[in-house]
């Protein structure tokens, strides 16, 4: 997913790893931080894989040279494969889209619409289960309960909030379908 994220970032063009770095963590919320630990052995990955391109800038007040990076033909290759890349049903599955979402930008119709048609396949999925697992719950009544009452409403805003989700999603695909 952070590969999808940096190839998509240098799409809009070159940057250094610091501005990749804040990105990220403005992009994945104050739950979900990326570490320098965690992002430059990814740059330094994707530089020896050839997807992407360092060139160092040095510093005007003498500090350390500034690494520079780009995205490469071969990075734009992977990119691509990345995006058309079917979705997994996941705990990651909603971020990973929201990240495809963004950079929409640089796909052709078709890879956007099939990525949000999946997402919604997956919604629909998780909503099912949800509805089916509660149906049982209500059948069955099991005890105590106040933890049975309050797993229903835990159902009710998960199905609530999945419902608000693919309408949206819907809408969405509706709007793309539209486009010349």
């Amino acid at each position: 997913m952070y590969e999808l994220f940096v190839l998509g970032e240098l799409m809009t063009g070159e940057k250094h790893g610091y501005i990749l770095q804040e990105i990220l963590k403005r992009t994945g919320g104050p739950g979900r931080q990326i570490s320098s630990g965690t992002l430059y052995p990814l740059l330094s990955r994707l530089v020896e894989s050839g997807l992407i391109h360092l060139r160092l800038e040095e510093e005007s007040e003498g500090g350390r040279p500034r690494k520079i990076y780009e995205i490469t033909e071969v990075g734009r290759d992977r990119f691509q494969q990345l995006m058309e890349q079917p979705l997994e049903s996941t705990t990651d599955t909603d971020r990973l889209v929201h990240f495809k979402m963004v950079y929409f930008q640089y796909v052709a119709k078709n890879v956007r619409l099939a990525c949000l048609e999946q997402y919604l396949n997956h919604l629909q999925t998780a909503w099912t289960y949800v509805d089916k697992f509660e149906s049982q719950l209500k059948r069955l009544k099991p005890s105590p309960d106040m933890q049975r009452i309050q797993l229903l409403r835990v159902f009710e805003h998960r199905k609530h909030v999945g419902a608000a989700d693919m309408e949206w999603v819907s809408k969405e695909i509706e709007r793309i379908m539209k486009e010349e």
